[in-house]
């Protein structure tokens, strides 16, 4: 058959095609057979027709078709609503024992605290400070018992409260990958400290004005802290309760189930923030309305967290358990480098590549740790506890994060950011070497791959001085790490790579696997800001000599050095996401496996062809 032949005969079916992706008509069966006939047609021109325009059209044509129907899926509000409505009540009806022993531990908690002010009058003030008594005292004097709620602003006020309270959640949450031993300590630890509250409230003969006031918000607030207390003993009980899985699959899965029910709570923490921040302000409100708007919301608790999973369950809602559908996928698995993946499937690839890797990581790692902290200290011009002076900042909780370009700019250390620089640089060529290590690429040398990342990790540098770790790093830590693994994996001139990153770059999923890691970071720094890292310095505290200035000194070096551990930790996980970006979105953009697959098509097509000749 004639060119111009093939080309009339097929013209409108291919500009039914385009105008198919052009208006995202995306039916997965049409697709399917779209992509049949397609590559049947380009097999066909790639025979007959190899150095045409047809072939070169139907190449492109194919590629959109294949992009079309293996790119990541979207996020529709169907998947929203089965979240609310279908799989949270499931978790909630599963996991109903380890919600009534959150209940139960809260509120022995704050039946300790009640105790515990009537017995000793000065409770309160060890459970809540002194300055916050002596300001409630003087309030109680002036007629105002409630007037701490008046004196911010309720936008900032919102803000402030939705962050310290949703901290504390997740903290609770988390910290039950300790075997849940750190969630039951802060669900004491709340429950005390609301119990001597309350009765501080009791005993100076305002308990009926506080609890019209207080409840407005704490109703949502304290339901918020149980349920998050029930989320850290879930994702602790994988390890302590495996049953048929490993230990390490019964942990994965458990934590995925924690942190499901505490995303299913931060709504709630958001609404009590309002709550606390617009209306529990109106202490004149009349009492009975205030009244109506706790028992609203202790009816709203109780209907969606108890009785609605119980209903659904009765009524044979639920089909089977949830359990396994929790269940992490198995990273023994290689990794497939010639599919175009979702952010989610390059977040389960990198920790995929992390496991096998372990322990080559882990050396790198500590040695770039070791480092660090013996050039920093060992260079400083002044005392190693003024080193790295991080200033406790009140109402935050992450004092080390809020300053951590010190690790890099810092007027003690000389050099020491050129040194970091360099670190980085080897950090970049460690975690490509992995990937490379699992994909079969070619590795280059030290001295070239080294000054090739030079550009990349001065950006990182960089952009630490000036934003820190914040919410631009949504955007620019994922593409300086895939402009790097471009610059590596194709060899290419760090100016000349950035157009090549650009076009690789899918902002979508960069977003996705920035927020991931500044979660991750948050996650991690917390357990050296809470009394956790405290408590693990004491323990190794006795090998220190009691001289002046030596336990300072073993605080600030040990912090600085598990601080800086995570932030390389993180900055290698951003290395390998940012080389698995690269090579899903080579196979988007390129295609390259698709002009494979079509070449063996075209081959057998040619075979038959001269066979039925």
């Amino acid at each position: 058959m004639k060119e111009t032949a093939f080309i009339r005969q097929n013209k409108e079916k291919w500009a039914e095609y385009e105008e198919m992706l052009r208006e995202h008509r995306h039916d997965p069966e049409k697709l399917n057979e779209l992509f049949i006939r397609i590559t049947d047609d380009l097999s066909y021109a790639r025979t007959f027709y190899p150095h045409r325009s047809v072939r070169i059209y139907l190449n492109s044509l194919a590629q959109r078709v294949f992009y079309n129907i293996y790119r990541g899926k979207g996020f529709p509000m169907r998947r929203l609503k089965r979240f609310w409505t279908d799989e949270l009540p499931q978790l909630f009806w599963e996991e109903r024992r380890a919600f009534l022993l959150s209940c139960c531990i809260f509120f022995l908690a704050f039946a300790i605290g009640v105790v515990s002010s009537v017995i000793d009058p000065d409770f309160a003030r060890i459970m809540l400070g002194d300055g916050y008594v002596d300001m409630t005292l003087n309030n109680i004097k002036a007629g105002d018992p409630m007037a701490v709620y008046k004196d911010s602003g309720p936008f900032g006020m919102t803000a402030t409260i939705a962050g310290r309270n949703l901290f504390v959640a997740f903290q609770t949450a988390l910290l039950g990958v300790l075997a849940s031993i750190g969630t039951v300590f802060i669900l004491m630890y709340n429950g005390v400290m609301i119990g001597a509250f309350q009765y501080f409230f009791i005993e100076h003969g305002v308990f009926w004005e506080s609890f019209l006031t207080i409840w407005i918000h704490g109703t949502l607030e304290v339901s918020a802290i149980i349920i998050a207390g029930a989320s850290g003993l879930v994702a602790g009980s994988g390890l302590l309760f495996p049953g048929t899985f490993t230990r390490g699959q019964a942990f994965r899965m458990s934590i995925r189930r924690g942190l499901k029910i505490f995303f299913g709570i931060v709504p709630v923490i958001v609404l009590a923030a309002i709550f606390e921040s617009f209306f529990t302000r109106y202490t004149e409100t009349p009492a009975f309305v205030r009244a109506a708007f706790i028992a609203a919301s202790l009816l709203f608790v109780l209907w969606y967290f108890a009785w609605f999973p119980r209903h659904k369950a009765q009524t044979g809602a639920f089909a089977g358990s949830s359990a396994k559908a929790e269940l992490a996928p198995d990273h023994t698995k290689p990794v497939d480098f010639t599919a175009i993946k979702s952010a989610g499937e390059i977040l389960s690839d990198i920790f995929s590549v992390l496991r096998r890797q372990f322990g080559k990581a882990v050396r790198v790692l500590v040695a770039a740790t070791g480092l660090f902290t013996l050039g920093s200290f060992g260079l400083s011009n002044v005392e190693p506890a003024m080193t790295f002076p991080f200033r406790d900042v009140s109402f935050w909780l992450f004092d080390i994060l809020k300053e951590v370009d010190l690790f890099f700019f810092n007027e003690s250390v000389p050099y020491l950011v050129f040194g970091q620089t360099l670190l980085l640089c080897g950090l970049s060529i460690a975690a490509f070497r992995a990937i490379a290590r699992e994909e079969g690429a070619k590795v280059h040398g030290e001295w070239k791959a080294m000054l090739s990342m030079l550009l990349p990790a001065a950006g990182f540098v960089l952009s630490l001085k000036i934003q820190g770790i914040g919410l631009l790093c949504l955007i620019v830590y994922p593409f300086l790490a895939l402009w790097a693994a471009v610059i590596y994996f194709e060899n290419r001139n760090p100016v000349l790579a950035l157009s090549r990153c650009f076009s690789l770059l899918r902002w979508g999923h960069g977003m996705m696997l920035g927020f991931f890691m500044l979660v991750l970071c948050y996650l991690m720094f917390a357990f050296i800001e809470f009394p956790v890292w405290n408590l693990a310095l004491e323990l190794f505290s006795w090998m220190i000599p009691r001289t002046d200035g030596a336990m300072e000194a073993y605080r600030s070096i040990s912090t600085a050095a598990a601080s800086m551990l995570i932030l390389y930790f993180l900055y290698f996980l951003t290395m390998l996401g940012g080389a698995l970006q690269y090579f899903s979105g080579r196979e988007a953009h390129d295609a390259k496996n698709l002009y494979r697959e079509l070449e063996q098509l075209g081959g057998k097509r040619q075979i038959r062809g001269l066979a039925r000749e």
